[in-house]
This record gives structure tokens, sequence and C-alpha cells, in this order.
């Protein structure tokens, strides 16, 4: 298990999965623009994949992750365009 990055990126989606939650309970309001935290919430993960990707060394892990940053990153851009099509309609019929 060491220097698996699968388990990384595994361990920091359930870190995230947990600080969203925990930030909903506490009703949590940023003064930023709207889509900005969904978009630190979608892409965080990725980003981080990514530059694991690059500083990966040589390992017997190095091919799949490859394969598997690209896969979250698809997921993630996708889940980025449900999720805002989602809160507009919302906000649409809260008016």
């Amino acid at each position: 298990m060491k220097n698996n990055p699968f388990l990384t990126v595994f361990l920091l989606v359930c870190i995230e999965v947990l600080l969203i939650k925990y930030l909903d309970y506490i009703d949590f309001r940023m003064r930023m623009g709207e889509g900005l935290p969904l978009a630190i919430a979608c892409f965080s993960i990725p980003g981080i994949s990514l530059f694991l990707t690059l500083f990966i060394g040589e390992s017997k892990y190095k091919k799949g992750f490859k394969y598997f940053t690209f896969f979250i990153i698809g997921i993630s851009i996708l889940a980025f365009i449900a999720l805002s099509y989602l809160a507009a309609l919302g906000r649409a019929y809260q008016h």
C-alpha cells in the first residue's frame, strides 16, 4: 500500500465529502461567486490527481493512475455540468 496513488485519491475524496457535509451542517456561507464553491468541490480532487500524475516517479501504478486521472476528470466535468444545471433549475423555480 506504500506509494499507492489510488488510496491517496480515495482518501482525499472521503475527506472532501466529510468537509462538504460539515460545512453544510454548520450553514457556512461563502461570499464568493455562486458557482465558485461548486467548481472547487468538483475540481479539487481531479486537480490533485493531475498533480500526483505529474510527479509520480517510476511506479507500477503510473499507467493505471494516468487512466484513472482521465476518468476522474471526465466524471468531474459531467458532475459539474449536471449540478450547475440542477442549481439553475432550482433557482428558476424559486422565483
